[in-house]
């Protein structure tokens, strides 16, 4: 498969990926304690902040809100709860616009604790977008997973090929597909988006 050159920060890619595989078998934001673990041990939040289940609520409905949007870059309808859980993030985080470092300007988040963290993956997509390279986040059509498509033309479908494609590339593990960004395992398809009734 022909690859091209990264024009998106991998930095601001592979967090964004991180966030939305945080959930799998298990969940790894669904408590306060967890939540608070994950967003310190990325450095997006001061060990000293509290965590409540608000938080978590949140921060499982914008998840939710960002897996809808991987599913529709595949092809498929947006969830329609997606615009509210993106509303109330932006209500409690809201963006901003600034002065860039080197001229310019850039976004980033407002507010403070939790929903602060949270919004900077809304900054992350933000750009992504402004750069056109948004619709490159996707939900395999085999299995679910979310992953960014480096092909060069973005027509890339599945995780892996040799797991979720038809078959052509027997050989290739999902490992090695997704090697660029971390190592994946798959999930039933729109299970996420559910999230957001379920709180």
């Amino acid at each position: 498969m022909w690859y091209r050159e990264a024009v998106m920060d991998p930095a601001d890619r592979d967090l964004f990926l991180q966030f939305l595989w945080t959930r799998d078998e298990t969940d790894s934001i669904d408590t306060p304690g967890k939540l608070k673990d994950w967003l310190t041990g990325l450095g997006m939040l001061d060990g000293d902040e509290a965590v409540t289940e608000d938080d978590v609520r949140l921060a499982r409905h914008s998840r939710a809100a960002a897996r809808a949007m991987c599913v529709a870059n595949s092809g498929y309808p947006l969830d329609p709860r997606t615009h509210s859980a993106i509303e109330e993030l932006n209500a409690r985080a809201p963006l901003k616009v600034t002065a860039g470092p080197a001229g310019g300007l850039q976004v980033e988040p407002g507010g403070s604790g939790v929903p602060r963290a949270l919004a900077q993956f809304l900054a992350i997509a933000y750009r992504a977008t402004v750069e056109g390279e948004f619709g490159r986040f996707k939900a395999c059509q085999g299995c679910g997973w979310a992953y960014y498509d480096e092909s060069k033309n973005g027509s890339k479908k599945w995780c892996a090929m040799g797991l979720c494609g038809p078959g052509e590339d027997e050989g290739v593990s999902r490992t090695e597909e997704s090697g660029r960004v971390g190592t994946a395992r798959a999930r039933s398809p729109g299970a996420e988006t559910r999230e957001q009734g379920n709180k």
